[in-house]
């Protein structure tokens, strides 16, 4: 009994990728629904590109609208941090609990939980590309009686209980530049999109569901781990050839002839929308984030290095390629006699149940009251709290010094380089508050956010006071990009159309369309139809 809409997900796959295994006739299912379709490129916000990548498409807002920036929440006063592994979805519910008179069926949508308004069910945490998947099902049990029957994920080994019986699962990413482990975890996805499909097709037969919402998290995975492996990044050269095929590519055919197989039976009345809300890119993000600022910041208030770094006039070594454990491991080994003594190592922070454990940035955290200005964790931007005494605790600089102190930050930033290349790594430094009082929820808890330079991909970092920071091995070869795609098929869509870019609002309005439930203010999109433009 097929769906009147199967809207699918194939989470953080590159637009250009995908057109570029079209056209060269690698994906013959989805060269097909592109030839009887419409196509085109989704432009999702550009500031916390990873953190509301999924947030802006179920709410169709921006975070200032939506006032939630990411699953991370930060307690000034405290210096706490915490990372929950759901949306809190402050102001709006996802689109599909808007009207409960729809038959909804929702399926491993990443990064949500269980909403009121859901007239069918919802299927949460089978297994989702994010630092923590929450399991939970409605109605209750569901999800375990499905993993009686197909399994459960491959890859996800690690399961946190919480008080209340939930789950939370997770994984430990493995070294990239191991390839027989990333030969190991390419098996495990090939695995896991056959068993995904296998769920999805049990859900199409269940019942005619007015919408089936769902993901295959599978290609974000391959996205992050195996980008060098084909692609332009440092580490292609030496991994290509030993890989003896493209990962991802391995990855995306497997999705291709399972969807050709789910969505064999659906008539030309059902509308199929294929979909990314975001893309993939070689990775300009973790290793800034979450080490060359970290590191910069704390040189900059204290004098003093945590981490190692050549001098600051001298060449970088040569970047190394026999690297074997975890990320976190290997960075924690380049730590100073200083940096040994005052950071929080991630033994001790994975010991008390940290999440962002294997976060560089976060080790700093016992030494934020002591800072002048600090990195709150994050995926995508950098982000500087100022420690403003008053406001960040009873420490800090005086608030009549925040202003001066911006533009200090600012011209540090500016300075940072690619070791290698001396390209600024800093691409825009926006300032969030003219004030350290200005508050709200519209503005992200950040001071100042940097938006990296995207052509970089960097592994040492030099600055002309502070010296050099690394080199450090990739975490992630590939990261984050804010531009997705549509594909959709159906008597609402003409065939054949290429549209130029659309918001990801243009999608969230869209299947409100095809639903026939009306678009709410806050949804600025406008529905994709039949005509040669947005209606």
């Amino acid at each position: 009994m097929p769906a009147s809409v199967i809207a699918i997900g194939l989470d953080a796959l590159e637009p250009s990728v995908l057109e570029t295994w079209i056209e060269e006739g690698k994906l013959p299912f989805l060269a097909q629904l592109s030839r009887e379709g419409t196509y085109a490129r989704q432009r999702n916000f550009s500031l916390y590109r990873t953190e509301n990548s999924w947030l802006t498409l179920l709410q169709g807002c921006a975070p200032e609208t939506g006032h939630e920036w990411g699953h991370q929440n930060y307690d000034a006063g405290t210096y706490a941090v915490d990372e929950r592994a759901a949306y809190e979805f402050k102001l709006f519910p996802p689109f599909y609990a808007l009207d409960s008179r729809r038959r909804i069926a929702v399926f491993d949508v990443p990064l949500t939980g269980l909403v009121p308004g859901v007239n069918g069910v919802q299927l949460l945490g089978w297994g989702t590309e994010v630092n923590q998947i929450l399991r939970q099902s409605s109605p209750p049990g569901l999800m375990t009686e499905l993993i009686g029957r197909h399994g459960r994920h491959p890859l996800y080994d690690t399961i946190t209980n919480a008080d209340d019986g939930s789950e939370t699962l997770s994984y430990r990413i493995p070294c990239i530049y191991d390839i027989e482990n990333m030969r190991a975890v390419k098996d495990k996805l090939l695995a896991a999109v056959r068993q995904r499909t296998a769920i999805l097709r049990e859900l199409l037969d269940a019942e005619a569901w007015d919408l089936l919402f769902c993901t295959y998290g599978e290609i974000h995975t391959a996205g992050h781990l195996f980008w060098h492996i084909g692609r332009d990044h440092p580490l292609c050269e030496p991994f290509r050839e030993p890989a003896g095929s493209d990962f991802m590519l391995d990855i995306l055919q497997e999705i291709d002839r399972n969807l050709a197989s789910l969505l064999a039976d659906t008539s030309r009345d059902t509308e199929v929308v294929i979909f990314s809300a975001h893309g993939m890119q070689a990775n300009s993000l973790d290793l800034y984030a979450m080490m060359f600022l970290p590191e910069l910041l704390y040189r900059w208030s204290t004098g003093i290095a945590a981490f190692e770094g050549a001098d600051e006039n001298g060449q970088p070594p040569a970047a190394r390629l026999d690297y074997s454990r975890h990320w976190s491991e290997e960075i924690w080994d380049l730590r100073t006699a200083h940096g040994d003594a005052v950071l929080e190592s991630p033994e001790e922070q994975e010991r008390r149940g940290d999440p962002l454990y294997w976060d560089p940035g976060n080790w700093y955290q016992p030494e934020w009251h002591r800072m002048r200005a600090f990195t709150l964790p994050g995926y995508s931007e950098g982000l500087i709290r100022i420690n403003v005494a008053g406001r960040d605790g009873d420490g800090g600089i005086p608030p009549e010094q925040f202003d001066a102190t911006c533009n200090e930050l600012i011209d540090l930033v500016r300075q940072l380089t690619d070791a290698r290349t001396g390209k600024p790594i800093a691409q825009q430094i926006i300032r969030v508050r003219q004030s350290p009082w200005d508050q709200g929820e519209e503005l992200s808890p950040a001071d100042l956010m940097v938006l990296w330079n995207d052509e970089l991909a960097a592994d040492v970092a030099g600055h002309p006071r502070f010296g050099q920071i690394g080199p450090i091995p990739f975490f992630r070869s590939g990261g984050h990009a804010s531009e997705g795609f549509v594909l959709a098929r159906g008597p609402g869509f003409e065939q054949g159309l290429r549209l130029p870019a659309v918001d990801t609002a243009d999608l969230t309005a869209t299947l409100l369309d095809r639903l026939d439930i009306a678009v709410p203010d806050h949804i600025k999109g406008r529905p994709i139809r039949t005509a040669h433009s947005l209606a």
